[in-house]
Protein backbone atom coordinates (compact mmCIF):
# COMPACT_ATOMS: atom_id res chain seq x y z
CA UNK A 1 0.00 0.00 0.00
CA UNK A 2 3.06 2.29 0.99
CA UNK A 3 3.85 1.67 -2.60
CA UNK A 4 1.04 2.79 -4.21
CA UNK A 5 1.14 6.08 -1.96
CA UNK A 6 4.83 6.84 -3.58
CA UNK A 7 3.42 5.88 -7.17
CA UNK A 8 0.85 8.48 -6.95
CA UNK A 9 3.00 10.95 -5.78
CA UNK A 10 5.66 10.41 -8.33
CA UNK A 11 2.52 10.96 -10.65
CA UNK A 12 1.86 14.47 -9.24
CA UNK A 13 5.01 15.86 -8.93
CA UNK A 14 5.74 14.31 -12.41
CA UNK A 15 5.76 17.32 -15.06
CA UNK A 16 3.18 17.88 -17.65
CA UNK A 17 4.14 17.32 -21.31
CA UNK A 18 4.72 19.93 -23.93
CA UNK A 19 1.86 18.92 -25.43
CA UNK A 20 -0.08 19.62 -22.39
CA UNK A 21 1.67 22.88 -21.78
CA UNK A 22 0.15 24.05 -25.25
CA UNK A 23 -2.94 23.05 -24.56
CA UNK A 24 -3.70 23.48 -20.87
CA UNK A 25 -5.50 26.67 -21.36
CA UNK A 26 -8.03 25.52 -24.24
CA UNK A 27 -9.18 22.28 -21.82
CA UNK A 28 -10.70 22.24 -18.71
CA UNK A 29 -8.20 21.66 -15.55
CA UNK A 30 -9.37 18.10 -15.20
CA UNK A 31 -6.18 16.68 -15.99
CA UNK A 32 -4.74 18.15 -13.06
CA UNK A 33 -7.05 17.09 -11.09
CA UNK A 34 -6.33 13.22 -11.66
CA UNK A 35 -2.89 13.09 -9.66
CA UNK A 36 -4.63 15.06 -6.96
CA UNK A 37 -7.44 12.49 -7.01
CA UNK A 38 -4.94 9.56 -7.23
CA UNK A 39 -2.85 10.59 -4.16
CA UNK A 40 -5.99 11.63 -2.13
CA UNK A 41 -7.67 8.37 -2.88
CA UNK A 42 -4.53 6.26 -2.26
CA UNK A 43 -3.95 7.95 1.34
CA UNK A 44 -7.78 7.58 2.13
CA UNK A 45 -7.19 3.83 1.41
CA UNK A 46 -4.17 3.43 3.97
CA UNK A 47 -5.83 5.60 6.98
CA UNK A 48 -9.14 3.90 6.58
CA UNK A 49 -8.22 0.54 5.66
CA UNK A 50 -11.66 0.65 3.16
CA UNK A 51 -11.34 0.76 -0.53
CA UNK A 52 -14.52 0.64 -1.45
CA UNK A 53 -15.38 3.37 1.43
CA UNK A 54 -12.54 5.75 -0.14
CA UNK A 55 -13.84 4.82 -4.06
CA UNK A 56 -17.51 5.56 -2.83
CA UNK A 57 -16.41 9.12 -1.48
CA UNK A 58 -14.42 9.54 -4.40
CA UNK A 59 -17.07 9.20 -6.85
CA UNK A 60 -19.75 10.99 -4.98
CA UNK A 61 -16.85 14.09 -4.84
CA UNK A 62 -16.51 13.82 -8.28
CA UNK A 63 -19.89 13.65 -9.23
CA UNK A 64 -20.37 16.78 -6.71
CA UNK A 65 -18.12 18.98 -8.22
CA UNK A 66 -19.13 18.27 -11.37
CA UNK A 67 -22.60 19.49 -10.45
CA UNK A 68 -20.93 22.69 -9.26
CA UNK A 69 -18.88 23.53 -11.73
CA UNK A 70 -21.61 23.06 -14.60
CA UNK A 71 -24.44 25.00 -12.24
CA UNK A 72 -21.64 27.96 -12.35
CA UNK A 73 -20.67 27.57 -16.38
CA UNK A 74 -24.88 28.08 -16.38
CA UNK A 75 -24.37 30.89 -14.19
CA UNK A 76 -21.43 32.73 -15.96
CA UNK A 77 -23.23 31.97 -19.27
CA UNK A 78 -26.38 33.75 -18.44
CA UNK A 79 -24.70 37.13 -16.99
CA UNK A 80 -22.52 36.88 -20.23
CA UNK A 81 -25.45 36.58 -22.50
CA UNK A 82 -27.36 39.26 -20.55
CA UNK A 83 -24.30 42.02 -20.40
CA UNK A 84 -24.08 41.17 -24.31
CA UNK A 85 -27.61 42.30 -25.19
CA UNK A 86 -27.68 45.22 -22.88
CA UNK A 87 -23.66 45.85 -24.80
CA UNK A 88 -24.88 45.94 -28.13
CA UNK A 89 -28.26 47.84 -27.53
CA UNK A 90 -26.04 50.28 -26.37
CA UNK A 91 -24.27 49.69 -29.73
CA UNK A 92 -27.61 50.29 -31.53
CA UNK A 93 -28.45 53.10 -29.78
CA UNK A 94 -25.38 55.32 -30.12
CA UNK A 95 -25.08 54.25 -33.98
CA UNK A 96 -28.97 55.35 -34.39
CA UNK A 97 -28.04 58.59 -33.14
CA UNK A 98 -25.43 58.96 -35.81
CA UNK A 99 -22.22 58.17 -34.11
CA UNK A 100 -19.74 56.55 -35.72
CA UNK A 101 -18.71 52.22 -35.53
CA UNK A 102 -15.75 53.04 -33.39
CA UNK A 103 -17.25 55.88 -30.95
CA UNK A 104 -20.48 54.04 -30.41
CA UNK A 105 -18.60 51.04 -29.49
CA UNK A 106 -16.43 53.27 -26.64
CA UNK A 107 -19.80 54.96 -25.56
CA UNK A 108 -21.56 51.56 -25.47
CA UNK A 109 -18.56 49.94 -23.60
CA UNK A 110 -19.26 52.66 -20.99
CA UNK A 111 -22.18 51.28 -19.78
CA UNK A 112 -21.62 47.61 -20.56
CA UNK A 113 -21.72 45.21 -17.06
CA UNK A 114 -18.75 43.78 -15.45
CA UNK A 115 -18.31 40.26 -17.07
CA UNK A 116 -17.72 42.24 -20.72
CA UNK A 117 -15.85 45.21 -19.66
CA UNK A 118 -12.56 44.64 -20.83
CA UNK A 119 -13.65 42.71 -23.70
CA UNK A 120 -15.73 45.96 -25.04
CA UNK A 121 -12.80 48.05 -24.15
CA UNK A 122 -10.91 45.56 -26.69
CA UNK A 123 -13.36 46.17 -29.50
CA UNK A 124 -13.18 49.51 -29.09
CA UNK A 125 -9.51 49.89 -29.29
CA UNK A 126 -9.29 47.30 -32.26
CA UNK A 127 -12.22 49.49 -34.32
CA UNK A 128 -10.40 52.60 -33.82
CA UNK A 129 -7.69 51.02 -35.40
CA UNK A 130 -9.27 49.28 -37.93
CA UNK A 131 -8.84 45.66 -37.49
CA UNK A 132 -11.50 43.38 -37.36
CA UNK A 133 -13.27 42.73 -34.59
CA UNK A 134 -12.33 39.62 -33.49
CA UNK A 135 -13.41 37.91 -30.25
CA UNK A 136 -13.87 34.97 -27.82
CA UNK A 137 -17.50 35.81 -26.85
CA UNK A 138 -20.33 33.64 -28.67
CA UNK A 139 -22.75 36.68 -28.14
CA UNK A 140 -20.32 39.26 -29.73
CA UNK A 141 -18.73 36.92 -32.71
CA UNK A 142 -21.40 38.36 -35.54
CA UNK A 143 -20.73 41.91 -35.17
CA UNK A 144 -17.33 42.38 -37.09
CA UNK A 145 -19.56 40.42 -39.81
CA UNK A 146 -22.14 42.42 -39.41
CA UNK A 147 -20.24 46.12 -39.56
CA UNK A 148 -18.21 44.35 -42.59
CA UNK A 149 -21.40 43.55 -44.35
CA UNK A 150 -23.13 47.00 -43.75
CA UNK A 151 -19.43 48.26 -45.08
CA UNK A 152 -20.03 46.11 -48.38
CA UNK A 153 -23.34 46.36 -48.88
CA UNK A 154 -24.47 49.65 -47.25
CA UNK A 155 -27.04 47.88 -44.83
CA UNK A 156 -27.65 50.58 -41.60
CA UNK A 157 -25.08 48.91 -39.12
CA UNK A 158 -27.75 49.93 -36.62
CA UNK A 159 -30.48 47.73 -37.61
CA UNK A 160 -27.99 44.88 -37.96
CA UNK A 161 -27.06 45.48 -34.17
CA UNK A 162 -30.74 45.50 -33.01
CA UNK A 163 -31.34 42.27 -34.91
CA UNK A 164 -28.51 40.91 -33.15
CA UNK A 165 -29.73 42.27 -29.78
CA UNK A 166 -32.92 40.80 -30.46
CA UNK A 167 -31.56 37.47 -31.13
CA UNK A 168 -29.65 37.06 -28.34
CA UNK A 169 -32.76 38.19 -25.69
CA UNK A 170 -34.90 35.80 -27.27
CA UNK A 171 -32.23 32.56 -26.64
CA UNK A 172 -32.46 34.20 -23.48
CA UNK A 173 -36.26 34.00 -22.77
CA UNK A 174 -36.57 30.65 -24.29
CA UNK A 175 -33.89 29.52 -21.77
CA UNK A 176 -35.79 30.98 -19.01
CA UNK A 177 -39.39 29.37 -20.20
CA UNK A 178 -37.39 26.22 -20.70
CA UNK A 179 -35.43 25.98 -17.43
CA UNK A 180 -39.24 26.69 -15.51
CA UNK A 181 -41.44 24.08 -17.47
CA UNK A 182 -37.74 21.48 -16.44
CA UNK A 183 -38.04 22.76 -12.64
CA UNK A 184 -40.45 19.94 -11.51
CA UNK A 185 -37.83 17.09 -13.61
CA UNK A 186 -35.13 18.67 -12.26
CA UNK A 187 -36.32 18.62 -8.40
CA UNK A 188 -37.51 14.54 -9.39
CA UNK A 189 -34.04 14.03 -10.42
CA UNK A 190 -32.97 15.16 -6.80
CA UNK A 191 -35.34 13.35 -5.39
CA UNK A 192 -34.10 10.04 -7.00
CA UNK A 193 -31.14 11.20 -6.06
CA UNK A 194 -30.99 11.38 -2.44
CA UNK A 195 -33.80 8.19 -1.90
CA UNK A 196 -30.84 5.79 -1.03
CA UNK A 197 -29.64 8.16 1.48
CA UNK A 198 -33.06 8.50 3.08
CA UNK A 199 -33.24 4.43 2.80
CA UNK A 200 -29.93 4.12 5.21
CA UNK A 201 -31.48 6.74 7.82
CA UNK A 202 -34.56 4.73 8.18
CA UNK A 203 -32.44 1.56 8.49
CA UNK A 204 -30.77 3.09 11.05
CA UNK A 205 -33.75 4.58 13.13
CA UNK A 206 -35.33 0.69 12.32
CA UNK A 207 -32.07 -0.50 14.59
CA UNK A 208 -30.75 -2.63 10.91
CA UNK A 209 -27.53 -0.67 10.79
CA UNK A 210 -27.12 -0.39 7.66
CA UNK A 211 -24.05 1.88 8.04
CA UNK A 212 -21.74 -0.49 9.48
CA UNK A 213 -22.98 -2.91 6.78
CA UNK A 214 -22.00 -0.98 3.98
CA UNK A 215 -18.37 0.32 5.55
CA UNK A 216 -16.98 -2.75 6.87
CA UNK A 217 -15.88 -4.02 3.88
CA UNK A 218 -17.03 -7.68 2.12
CA UNK A 219 -20.50 -7.51 0.10
CA UNK A 220 -21.55 -4.22 1.75
CA UNK A 221 -18.23 -2.83 0.62
CA UNK A 222 -19.25 -3.71 -2.77
CA UNK A 223 -22.70 -2.55 -2.36
CA UNK A 224 -21.79 0.54 -1.60
CA UNK A 225 -19.42 0.75 -4.64
CA UNK A 226 -21.84 -0.14 -6.76
CA UNK A 227 -25.16 1.98 -5.57
CA UNK A 228 -23.27 5.03 -5.47
CA UNK A 229 -22.05 4.47 -9.15
CA UNK A 230 -25.69 4.15 -9.91
CA UNK A 231 -26.51 7.31 -7.80
CA UNK A 232 -23.42 9.13 -9.70
CA UNK A 233 -24.76 7.87 -13.60
CA UNK A 234 -27.88 8.35 -12.78
CA UNK A 235 -27.41 12.39 -11.36
CA UNK A 236 -25.24 12.78 -14.40
CA UNK A 237 -27.66 11.39 -17.17
CA UNK A 238 -30.40 13.45 -15.83
CA UNK A 239 -28.52 16.34 -15.74
CA UNK A 240 -27.64 15.88 -19.52
CA UNK A 241 -31.14 15.33 -20.88
CA UNK A 242 -32.05 18.86 -18.66
CA UNK A 243 -29.31 20.22 -20.65
CA UNK A 244 -30.35 18.57 -24.10
CA UNK A 245 -33.80 19.80 -23.44
CA UNK A 246 -32.78 23.32 -22.58
CA UNK A 247 -30.44 23.97 -25.15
Amino acid sequence: MIAVVLLACAVAAAAPSPVYRVVERTLRPAPRLIPATVVLAAVGTVLLGRVSLVVAAAMAGATLVHVLRARRDDSTTRRRSEAAATYLGAVSTNLQAGAAMPDALARAAEQVPSPLQQEAARLTQLARSGATLETHVPELERLGTLWALSVSRGVPLAKLVAALRDDIDHANRHRDATRAALAGPQTTAVVLALLPIAGVFMGTAMGAKPLAFLTGGGLGGVLLVVGTALVCAGVAVSRRIIEGASA
